[in-house]
């Protein structure tokens, strides 16, 4: 029978390591991550008394916004290397699933949760590639060892709620489920105990993932969401109390002393308060540090920036920097976070491709070659602006656009670079209009 055969070793396994107290937390350190990211952190505040009112910055969604532009800002052009048959199954396809815009929520998943779990199937429609992305909140895995690295089987997990009671007075009841797929079997389980199993007829597990960082000996990757999170929601903590301060200091404080019980005060404002005999009077005075608790803010907001490798300049700008040099040293922390990406997801994207190859029953591919577009990265936006209008009225010079193609040049090895191919191009013969213009004629 189908049960008899069912591996219950791997399959409990996982199914109790997915209920487990630890995949529990980090799943909803996860959700917390997403939360975050979505402007949904004042649930996290840790509020001193009931009439506080929140204080919250969204700093996540800005800086893991910004990574997530890095890889794929816009449509990529991959070459495939392999049989004819399967790169141009993957050309069409690609072409056909919108490959790039599922690609960056791929992306947005790893950075929030860890780990973006690619599942591939066939649409039992249109019989199609259909690809189904899950983030770390909705799944566990169990690796193989001793590597670790290797899927033994996969658990999604899900709520299921059920209505239940009379239409006065419904009830909802929520259980757990969770679908835990192996080599041969994906078996159901229902808080804990096993609803029903089928065959896997694939005779593997059609998943890839995508990871915000690799963790050595380790099947999930890591969330580079989740430090930022924890200073923003340490930040969100501070201009709350700082707040509280401030409308407490609003608000004259005042403490009467020495007087008997049962008598009452009438307070005028702007007229002067008599009191009792023997009863004092005194305004409590407030120091709630302000600019201090601003310094602090402000120190917390800069290590933000710092310790996600994302440097302010790059999300606010800055009108200081005139070089190219100088800017891209600058930029330096962001476009090595770039170059990490691309090494880690050219190989992802190869995964990928196989993966979709080997539903399909296709021979695999042995390369995918991407142009990542490195020059989107720069700090020096040269595609959207009308170069030939900027020469005309004379705004730009040759050095200044090979300057923006090379940040690294000066200005003075630039006007160099410029002169040479000048010289070189008319010792060959080579002739055209220059684009540096005269000036405009009055009248």
């Amino acid at each position: 029978m189908l049960q008899d055969a069912i591996p219950t070793s791997v399959i409990t396994n996982a199914s109790v390591h997915s209920f487990s107290v630890d995949e529990k937390n980090r799943r909803e350190q996860a959700i917390k991550n997403k939360n975050f990211y979505y402007g949904k952190s004042e649930q996290y505040l840790q509020l001193v008394t009931s009439d506080q009112d929140p204080v919250v910055i969204n700093l996540t969604m800005p800086i893991v916004k910004k990574k997530n532009t890095l890889l794929y800002a816009r449509k990529l052009t991959r070459e495939f290397d392999g049989a004819s048959a399967s790169t141009s199954f993957l050309e069409k396809e690609y072409d056909r699933l919108n490959i790039d815009a599922f690609l960056k929520q791929a992306d947005l998943a790893a950075e929030l949760t860890g780990t973006a779990l690619v599942h591939v199937g066939i649409d039992e429609e249109t019989h199609n590639t259909k690809l189904t992305l899950f983030d770390a909140s909705n799944f566990s895995v169990v690796a193989k060892e001793p590597s670790n690295t290797e899927l033994e089987a996969v658990s999604l997990v899900s709520l299921d709620q059920h209505i239940t009671g009379s239409e006065k007075s419904p009830q909802v009841t929520t259980s757990l489920r969770s679908e835990v797929w192996t080599d041969s079997f994906i078996t159901t389980f229902k808080n804990g105990t096993k609803s029903g199993a089928v065959k896997n007829e694939l005779g593997f597990l059609p998943f890839t993932s995508f990871k915000g960082e690799d963790v050595y000996s380790q099947y999930l990757g890591h969330a580079p969401a989740t430090t930022i999170g924890a200073v923003n929601n340490t930040i969100n903590n501070s201009l709350t109390q700082l707040a509280y301060m401030i409308k407490m200091q609003g608000g004259t404080p005042i403490v009467v002393t020495g007087f008997e019980g049962g008598a009452g005060i009438t307070l005028h404002p702007g007229k002067a308060l008599s009191v009792p005999a023997g009863a004092g009077i005194d305004v409590l005075g407030l120091n709630p540090k302000i600019t201090e608790t601003l310094d602090v803010i402000k120190y917390l907001e800069d290590k933000i920036f710092d310790t996600s490798f994302v440097p302010k300049v790059t999300i606010v700008g800055d009108q200081k920097s005139n070089s190219g040099k100088e800017l891209l040293v600058r930029w330096f922390p962001l476009i090595q976070v770039f170059k990490d990406k691309t090494m880690r997801f050219e190989k992802y994207e190869l995964d990928l491709a196989n993966m979709i190859l080997k539903v399909n029953g296709m021979v695999e591919i042995n390369n995918v070659i991407i142009d990542w577009a490195e020059e989107s990265v720069l700090p020096l936006s040269h595609d959207t602006e009308d170069l030939q209008e900027l020469f005309n009225f004379g705004i730009l010079t040759p050095a200044d656009v090979k300057m923006r193609k090379d940040p690294s040049l000066t200005e003075a090895e630039a006007e160099i670079e410029v002169s040479a191919n000048i010289a070189f191009n008319k010792q060959i013969g080579v002739t055209g209009m220059s684009p540096v213009t005269k000036p405009l004629e009055e009248g």
